[in-house]
Protein backbone atom coordinates (compact mmCIF):
# COMPACT_ATOMS: atom_id res chain seq x y z
CA UNK A 1 0.00 0.00 0.00
CA UNK A 2 1.12 3.68 -0.89
CA UNK A 3 3.09 5.86 1.59
CA UNK A 4 0.47 9.04 2.67
CA UNK A 5 1.21 12.71 3.91
CA UNK A 6 -1.82 14.17 5.53
CA UNK A 7 -1.21 17.77 5.76
CA UNK A 8 -3.30 18.70 8.86
CA UNK A 9 -4.54 16.74 12.16
CA UNK A 10 -7.80 18.41 12.81
CA UNK A 11 -11.15 16.96 12.10
CA UNK A 12 -10.96 16.27 8.45
CA UNK A 13 -7.00 15.34 8.40
CA UNK A 14 -7.87 12.99 11.55
CA UNK A 15 -10.43 11.25 10.02
CA UNK A 16 -8.36 10.93 6.63
CA UNK A 17 -5.80 9.56 8.85
CA UNK A 18 -8.16 7.13 10.37
CA UNK A 19 -10.07 6.08 7.17
CA UNK A 20 -6.94 5.54 5.18
CA UNK A 21 -4.78 3.92 7.99
CA UNK A 22 -7.22 1.34 8.60
CA UNK A 23 -7.26 0.42 4.52
CA UNK A 24 -3.76 -0.43 4.85
CA UNK A 25 -1.91 3.00 3.80
CA UNK A 26 1.00 4.01 5.67
CA UNK A 27 0.27 7.15 7.23
CA UNK A 28 1.91 10.25 8.66
CA UNK A 29 -0.01 13.21 10.15
CA UNK A 30 1.41 17.02 10.09
CA UNK A 31 -0.35 19.24 12.37
CA UNK A 32 1.09 22.32 12.88
CA UNK A 33 -0.33 23.02 16.29
CA UNK A 34 -1.24 20.26 18.97
CA UNK A 35 -4.51 17.60 19.35
CA UNK A 36 -7.39 19.67 19.43
CA UNK A 37 -6.95 23.51 19.69
CA UNK A 38 -9.00 26.53 18.68
CA UNK A 39 -6.86 27.86 16.22
CA UNK A 40 -8.93 26.63 13.81
CA UNK A 41 -12.58 25.36 13.06
CA UNK A 42 -13.44 22.50 15.68
CA UNK A 43 -13.03 24.28 19.12
CA UNK A 44 -15.63 25.01 20.98
CA UNK A 45 -16.40 21.49 22.64
CA UNK A 46 -19.60 20.66 20.71
CA UNK A 47 -20.92 20.19 17.05
CA UNK A 48 -24.76 19.86 15.79
CA UNK A 49 -25.24 17.18 13.98
CA UNK A 50 -29.03 16.90 11.72
CA UNK A 51 -30.59 15.85 8.91
CA UNK A 52 -33.01 18.56 8.26
CA UNK A 53 -30.14 20.22 5.64
CA UNK A 54 -30.93 23.77 4.55
CA UNK A 55 -27.91 23.55 2.56
CA UNK A 56 -29.44 21.18 0.41
CA UNK A 57 -30.93 17.62 0.73
CA UNK A 58 -27.87 15.70 -1.40
CA UNK A 59 -26.33 16.25 2.35
CA UNK A 60 -28.78 14.17 3.87
CA UNK A 61 -27.09 10.56 2.97
CA UNK A 62 -23.77 11.77 3.82
CA UNK A 63 -24.69 12.86 6.88
CA UNK A 64 -26.70 9.58 8.06
CA UNK A 65 -23.72 7.63 7.09
CA UNK A 66 -21.56 9.82 9.42
CA UNK A 67 -24.11 9.09 12.25
CA UNK A 68 -23.94 5.31 11.88
CA UNK A 69 -20.24 5.65 11.58
CA UNK A 70 -19.98 8.42 14.69
CA UNK A 71 -21.84 5.28 16.57
CA UNK A 72 -19.46 2.37 15.36
CA UNK A 73 -16.87 4.12 16.48
CA UNK A 74 -18.24 5.46 20.08
CA UNK A 75 -19.30 1.45 20.18
CA UNK A 76 -16.09 0.06 19.51
CA UNK A 77 -14.32 2.96 22.21
CA UNK A 78 -17.10 2.85 25.02
CA UNK A 79 -16.83 6.99 24.97
CA UNK A 80 -20.10 8.33 24.07
CA UNK A 81 -19.60 10.54 21.09
CA UNK A 82 -23.12 11.69 19.84
CA UNK A 83 -25.37 13.01 22.04
CA UNK A 84 -29.32 12.70 20.58
CA UNK A 85 -31.42 15.62 21.69
CA UNK A 86 -33.57 16.42 18.83
CA UNK A 87 -33.25 19.88 16.52
CA UNK A 88 -35.79 23.02 16.69
CA UNK A 89 -35.29 25.24 14.18
CA UNK A 90 -37.64 28.41 14.07
CA UNK A 91 -38.68 31.33 11.74
CA UNK A 92 -41.04 32.87 9.70
CA UNK A 93 -43.15 30.54 7.65
CA UNK A 94 -41.45 32.32 4.10
CA UNK A 95 -37.67 32.11 4.94
CA UNK A 96 -36.38 30.45 2.23
CA UNK A 97 -33.40 28.91 4.72
CA UNK A 98 -35.91 27.43 6.93
CA UNK A 99 -38.12 26.16 3.81
CA UNK A 100 -35.12 24.60 2.38
CA UNK A 101 -34.89 22.84 5.84
CA UNK A 102 -38.39 21.69 5.71
CA UNK A 103 -37.86 20.46 2.52
CA UNK A 104 -35.09 18.58 2.69
CA UNK A 105 -37.10 16.67 5.36
CA UNK A 106 -39.63 15.96 3.11
CA UNK A 107 -37.31 15.04 0.18
CA UNK A 108 -35.45 12.59 2.45
CA UNK A 109 -38.30 11.43 4.46
CA UNK A 110 -36.59 12.79 7.85
CA UNK A 111 -39.04 12.30 10.89
CA UNK A 112 -40.50 15.94 11.43
CA UNK A 113 -42.71 17.90 13.14
CA UNK A 114 -43.66 21.68 12.21
CA UNK A 115 -45.87 23.56 14.47
CA UNK A 116 -47.29 27.08 14.77
CA UNK A 117 -46.11 29.86 17.32
CA UNK A 118 -47.96 29.17 19.75
CA UNK A 119 -47.97 25.39 20.14
CA UNK A 120 -43.73 26.08 19.86
CA UNK A 121 -43.74 28.59 23.14
CA UNK A 122 -45.96 26.33 24.70
CA UNK A 123 -43.27 23.15 24.54
CA UNK A 124 -39.98 25.53 24.68
CA UNK A 125 -39.27 28.46 26.38
CA UNK A 126 -38.27 30.77 23.20
CA UNK A 127 -40.29 33.68 22.69
CA UNK A 128 -41.63 33.26 19.19
CA UNK A 129 -43.38 35.74 17.38
CA UNK A 130 -47.00 35.01 16.23
CA UNK A 131 -46.92 33.85 12.76
CA UNK A 132 -43.65 32.07 12.73
CA UNK A 133 -43.55 28.22 12.78
CA UNK A 134 -40.80 25.50 14.28
CA UNK A 135 -40.09 22.36 12.65
CA UNK A 136 -38.28 19.35 15.31
CA UNK A 137 -36.25 16.46 13.99
CA UNK A 138 -36.30 14.11 16.58
CA UNK A 139 -32.71 12.22 15.41
CA UNK A 140 -30.21 15.53 15.15
CA UNK A 141 -27.91 15.83 18.80
CA UNK A 142 -24.76 17.47 18.99
CA UNK A 143 -20.90 15.66 18.58
CA UNK A 144 -18.56 16.12 21.22
CA UNK A 145 -15.66 17.36 19.56
CA UNK A 146 -12.86 16.60 22.37
CA UNK A 147 -13.95 12.37 21.98
CA UNK A 148 -14.54 12.20 18.50
CA UNK A 149 -11.13 13.25 17.70
CA UNK A 150 -9.41 11.34 20.56
CA UNK A 151 -11.24 8.15 19.04
CA UNK A 152 -10.11 8.78 15.68
CA UNK A 153 -7.04 9.63 16.63
CA UNK A 154 -6.45 6.52 18.63
CA UNK A 155 -8.13 4.04 15.92
CA UNK A 156 -5.80 5.55 13.39
CA UNK A 157 -2.47 5.05 15.68
CA UNK A 158 -3.88 1.76 16.25
CA UNK A 159 -4.01 1.12 12.39
CA UNK A 160 -0.58 2.09 12.41
CA UNK A 161 -0.72 5.93 11.22
CA UNK A 162 2.05 8.49 12.89
CA UNK A 163 0.52 11.40 13.88
CA UNK A 164 3.08 14.66 14.19
CA UNK A 165 2.18 17.44 16.22
CA UNK A 166 4.30 21.32 15.76
CA UNK A 167 5.33 20.59 12.49
CA UNK A 168 4.76 23.47 9.93
CA UNK A 169 4.46 22.44 6.24
CA UNK A 170 5.22 25.28 4.36
CA UNK A 171 5.32 23.88 1.00
CA UNK A 172 3.98 20.38 -1.11
CA UNK A 173 5.91 19.87 -3.90
CA UNK A 174 5.38 17.21 -6.28
CA UNK A 175 7.74 15.55 -8.77
CA UNK A 176 8.66 11.74 -10.56
CA UNK A 177 9.84 10.88 -7.12
CA UNK A 178 6.91 11.51 -5.08
CA UNK A 179 4.76 14.01 -3.04
CA UNK A 180 7.29 15.88 -0.28
CA UNK A 181 6.06 18.45 2.54
CA UNK A 182 8.79 20.57 2.91
CA UNK A 183 8.23 21.51 6.69
CA UNK A 184 9.37 24.72 8.41
CA UNK A 185 12.03 23.09 10.58
CA UNK A 186 13.96 22.25 7.04
CA UNK A 187 13.06 18.40 7.31
CA UNK A 188 11.55 16.98 3.98
CA UNK A 189 8.89 14.23 4.27
CA UNK A 190 8.15 11.85 1.26
CA UNK A 191 5.08 9.86 0.47
CA UNK A 192 3.45 8.56 -2.68
CA UNK A 193 0.44 10.60 -2.01
CA UNK A 194 -0.84 13.62 -0.08
CA UNK A 195 -4.24 15.03 1.52
CA UNK A 196 -4.37 18.35 2.44
CA UNK A 197 -6.72 18.77 4.96
CA UNK A 198 -5.17 22.17 6.36
CA UNK A 199 -8.55 23.99 6.85
CA UNK A 200 -8.22 28.08 7.19
CA UNK A 201 -4.69 27.63 6.37
CA UNK A 202 -5.54 25.86 3.50
CA UNK A 203 -5.47 28.98 0.91
CA UNK A 204 -1.79 29.97 1.61
CA UNK A 205 -0.73 26.64 1.52
CA UNK A 206 -2.43 26.03 -2.21
CA UNK A 207 -2.94 29.01 -3.48
CA UNK A 208 -3.36 28.31 -7.19
CA UNK A 209 -6.60 25.39 -6.35
CA UNK A 210 -8.92 28.36 -5.68
CA UNK A 211 -7.68 32.09 -6.06
CA UNK A 212 -9.70 34.41 -4.90
CA UNK A 213 -12.29 31.52 -3.95
CA UNK A 214 -11.85 30.68 -0.56
CA UNK A 215 -12.53 32.84 2.23
CA UNK A 216 -12.10 32.37 5.58
CA UNK A 217 -14.08 34.05 8.32
CA UNK A 218 -14.09 34.91 11.96
CA UNK A 219 -16.91 33.23 13.92
CA UNK A 220 -17.37 34.00 17.61
CA UNK A 221 -18.98 31.14 19.99
CA UNK A 222 -20.17 32.04 23.60
CA UNK A 223 -21.34 30.79 26.62
CA UNK A 224 -23.47 32.28 28.74
CA UNK A 225 -24.36 31.56 32.90
CA UNK A 226 -28.29 31.66 32.99
CA UNK A 227 -29.77 31.58 36.48
CA UNK A 228 -29.51 28.20 37.81
CA UNK A 229 -33.10 27.68 38.10
CA UNK A 230 -33.28 27.73 34.45
CA UNK A 231 -30.78 25.21 34.12
CA UNK A 232 -33.77 22.21 34.06
CA UNK A 233 -35.83 24.08 31.07
CA UNK A 234 -32.44 24.75 29.17
CA UNK A 235 -30.96 21.52 29.73
CA UNK A 236 -33.77 19.72 28.45
CA UNK A 237 -33.95 21.62 25.20
CA UNK A 238 -32.57 20.56 21.90
CA UNK A 239 -29.95 21.44 19.51
CA UNK A 240 -31.28 24.94 17.89
CA UNK A 241 -31.29 27.50 15.37
CA UNK A 242 -33.30 30.54 14.62
CA UNK A 243 -33.75 32.16 11.15
CA UNK A 244 -34.47 35.63 11.98
CA UNK A 245 -33.77 39.29 11.02
CA UNK A 246 -30.47 38.70 13.05
CA UNK A 247 -29.10 36.78 10.76
CA UNK A 248 -28.88 32.55 11.60
CA UNK A 249 -28.37 31.89 15.43
CA UNK A 250 -27.53 28.59 16.50
CA UNK A 251 -27.18 27.18 20.05
CA UNK A 252 -27.23 24.23 22.38
CA UNK A 253 -28.89 22.72 25.56
CA UNK A 254 -27.32 24.05 28.34
CA UNK A 255 -24.20 21.34 29.18
CA UNK A 256 -21.34 20.76 30.94
CA UNK A 257 -19.32 19.90 27.62
CA UNK A 258 -16.32 21.68 27.64
CA UNK A 259 -17.67 25.15 29.69
CA UNK A 260 -20.60 24.52 32.56
CA UNK A 261 -22.87 26.77 30.42
CA UNK A 262 -25.59 27.67 27.63
CA UNK A 263 -23.77 27.62 24.31
CA UNK A 264 -24.48 29.64 21.24
CA UNK A 265 -23.73 31.44 18.02
CA UNK A 266 -24.06 33.16 14.91
CA UNK A 267 -23.68 31.30 11.85
CA UNK A 268 -24.79 33.74 9.34
CA UNK A 269 -25.31 37.56 10.07
CA UNK A 270 -28.20 39.81 9.07
CA UNK A 271 -26.63 41.04 6.04
CA UNK A 272 -25.65 37.35 4.86
CA UNK A 273 -22.40 35.80 4.07
CA UNK A 274 -20.97 37.64 1.41
CA UNK A 275 -20.56 40.55 3.98
CA UNK A 276 -18.13 38.72 6.11
CA UNK A 277 -14.67 40.57 5.37
CA UNK A 278 -11.93 37.69 4.83
CA UNK A 279 -9.61 37.11 7.41
CA UNK A 280 -6.28 35.99 7.33
CA UNK A 281 -5.78 33.13 10.03
CA UNK A 282 -2.37 34.04 10.62
CA UNK A 283 -3.20 37.61 11.93
CA UNK A 284 -7.14 37.53 12.65
CA UNK A 285 -7.95 39.11 16.12
CA UNK A 286 -8.50 36.22 18.13
CA UNK A 287 -9.83 37.75 21.25
CA UNK A 288 -13.61 37.99 22.07
CA UNK A 289 -14.88 41.74 22.80
CA UNK A 290 -17.54 43.47 24.23
CA UNK A 291 -19.02 44.25 20.29
CA UNK A 292 -18.81 40.41 19.38
CA UNK A 293 -21.06 39.43 22.54
CA UNK A 294 -23.31 42.24 22.54
CA UNK A 295 -25.49 40.74 19.73
CA UNK A 296 -25.51 37.19 20.91
CA UNK A 297 -27.09 38.87 23.80
CA UNK A 298 -29.37 41.05 22.42
CA UNK A 299 -30.32 37.67 20.70
CA UNK A 300 -31.01 36.11 23.58
CA UNK A 301 -32.80 39.14 25.08
CA UNK A 302 -35.84 38.98 22.52
CA UNK A 303 -35.76 35.26 21.80
CA UNK A 304 -34.85 33.40 24.38
CA UNK A 305 -34.88 35.16 27.89
CA UNK A 306 -34.78 32.53 30.31
CA UNK A 307 -31.05 31.93 28.73
CA UNK A 308 -29.52 35.07 30.05
CA UNK A 309 -26.72 35.66 31.90
CA UNK A 310 -23.35 36.95 32.30
CA UNK A 311 -20.86 35.15 29.70
CA UNK A 312 -19.18 32.53 30.93
CA UNK A 313 -16.56 31.80 28.12
CA UNK A 314 -16.44 33.16 24.39
CA UNK A 315 -13.74 31.94 21.49
CA UNK A 316 -13.25 31.98 17.79
CA UNK A 317 -13.70 29.96 15.73
CA UNK A 318 -12.49 29.93 11.68
CA UNK A 319 -14.84 28.97 8.81
CA UNK A 320 -12.90 28.36 5.61
CA UNK A 321 -15.95 29.34 2.66
CA UNK A 322 -16.58 28.55 -0.38
CA UNK A 323 -18.47 30.69 -2.50
CA UNK A 324 -21.66 28.73 -2.84
CA UNK A 325 -20.61 27.15 1.20
CA UNK A 326 -20.46 23.80 -0.32
CA UNK A 327 -17.47 21.35 0.21
CA UNK A 328 -14.66 21.80 -1.72
CA UNK A 329 -13.35 17.53 -2.12
CA UNK A 330 -11.16 16.87 -4.77
CA UNK A 331 -7.64 16.57 -6.44
CA UNK A 332 -5.64 19.52 -6.64
CA UNK A 333 -5.96 19.86 -10.91
CA UNK A 334 -3.91 17.46 -13.41
CA UNK A 335 -2.24 15.35 -10.11
CA UNK A 336 -4.21 12.74 -8.86
CA UNK A 337 -1.54 12.39 -6.17
CA UNK A 338 -2.94 15.16 -3.87
CA UNK A 339 -6.49 15.41 -2.94
CA UNK A 340 -7.99 18.56 -1.46
CA UNK A 341 -9.97 18.41 1.87
CA UNK A 342 -11.60 21.88 2.47
CA UNK A 343 -13.96 24.69 2.28
CA UNK A 344 -16.24 23.03 4.78
CA UNK A 345 -17.84 26.31 5.78
CA UNK A 346 -18.69 25.86 8.88
CA UNK A 347 -20.82 23.07 8.75
CA UNK A 348 -18.20 20.10 7.94
CA UNK A 349 -17.18 18.68 11.48
CA UNK A 350 -20.45 16.06 11.54
CA UNK A 351 -19.65 14.63 8.28
CA UNK A 352 -15.90 14.04 9.06
CA UNK A 353 -16.15 9.95 9.88
CA UNK A 354 -17.81 9.90 6.15
CA UNK A 355 -15.81 12.40 4.23
CA UNK A 356 -12.72 10.18 5.61
CA UNK A 357 -13.97 7.47 3.81
CA UNK A 358 -14.85 9.11 0.73
CA UNK A 359 -11.25 10.61 0.50
CA UNK A 360 -9.13 7.21 1.19
CA UNK A 361 -11.55 5.85 -1.42
CA UNK A 362 -10.58 8.71 -3.72
CA UNK A 363 -7.00 9.10 -2.93
CA UNK A 364 -6.75 4.77 -3.60
CA UNK A 365 -8.63 4.83 -6.36
CA UNK A 366 -7.05 7.68 -7.92
CA UNK A 367 -10.69 8.55 -8.82
CA UNK A 368 -13.81 10.66 -7.22
CA UNK A 369 -16.54 8.37 -6.24
CA UNK A 370 -19.43 9.80 -7.52
CA UNK A 371 -20.53 11.17 -3.60
CA UNK A 372 -18.00 13.50 -3.84
CA UNK A 373 -18.69 15.03 -7.46
CA UNK A 374 -20.84 18.08 -5.72
CA UNK A 375 -17.98 18.76 -3.91
CA UNK A 376 -15.38 18.79 -6.97
CA UNK A 377 -13.06 21.81 -7.64
CA UNK A 378 -14.79 23.07 -10.97
CA UNK A 379 -18.05 23.87 -9.04
CA UNK A 380 -16.49 26.51 -7.26
CA UNK A 381 -14.61 28.44 -10.22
Amino acid sequence: MPRVIVVGGGTMGLASAWALARAGAEVTVLERFEHVHARGSHGGHTRIIRESYHEGAGYVPLVRRAARLWDELSQRTGERLLVRTGMLELGPPDDPELRAAISACVQSEVAHEVVAAATARQRWPFAVPDGWIACHTPAAGYLRVGPCLDALRREAEAAGARVRHHVRVRELVRDAAGVHAALESGERVTADLAVVAAGAYLPALLPELLPGRLKVVRRVLAWTRPADEQRARLAALPVWGVFGPEGFVYGFPWADEGVDGFKLACHVGAAGADADPGEDPETVDRAVHPEDLEPLGQFLARRLPAARGPFAAATVCLYTCTPSWDFLVDFVPDDPRVLVAGGFSGHGFKFAPAIGELVAQALLGQVLPPELAAFARARHL
